[in-house]
């Protein structure tokens, strides 16, 4: 009984197989190789890991995907690094771009959108993004501790899902 449970945990780990220390050391080798290449491209790349937009999130699951192949995969290992270093040049030239040009920041990272205006709520925008009622007093009650849409001057629906709220001014 005792011998087939070993037996079973060495089928299953892999230790059955005579290369296995090889292949540790490879797959050790690749994910290094990777681990350098995620951190020249967090270093070079600053605002990647600070603002969430839609393309952020997108080529944050790519990267990630991709790079798990690269790791487990050595026949995909090259053609992963030259996809990972495309993707990461399709970022920077999208970044340029969007700094240069409003209508492709406005592409990549969205619009904000006003939800209330004047302590009024904007049917239309909230229906549009599908922002329900409670939503919007839940993320009130958060962020500024209150229920009265009266104090809020706006609040906006930002391009990364986040509700903003800019309070009336004092009298």
């Amino acid at each position: 009984m005792m011998t087939s449970v070993i037996q079973f945990i060495e089928r299953a780990v892999g230790f059955t197989n005579p290369l296995w220390f090889t292949q540790l050391f490879y797959m050790i080798f690749r994910g290094a190789i990777i681990y350098l290449f995620g951190l020249t491209f967090a270093r070079f790349n600053k605002k990647l890991m600070g603002i969430r937009t839609p393309f952020n999130f997108i080529l944050f699951v790519m990267l990630g995907s991709i790079s798990a192949n690269a790791i487990a995969m050595r026949d995909l290992f090259l053609p992963t690094i030259g996809t990972l270093f495309f993707l990461s040049m399709l970022n920077g030239l999208m970044t340029i771009l969007s700094y240069r040009f409003r209508s492709v920041e406005l592409f990549v990272k969205g619009r904000d959108v006003i939800i209330v205006k004047n302590g009024k709520i904007q049917w239309n925008a909230m229906k549009n993004d599908f922002i329900t009622e409670r939503e919007l007093m839940n993320e009130l009650h958060a962020k500024l501790h209150t229920h009265n849409l009266d104090e809020i001057e706006t609040a906006t629906l930002a391009s990364d899902g986040t509700i903003n709220f800019i309070l009336k001014k004092q009298k």
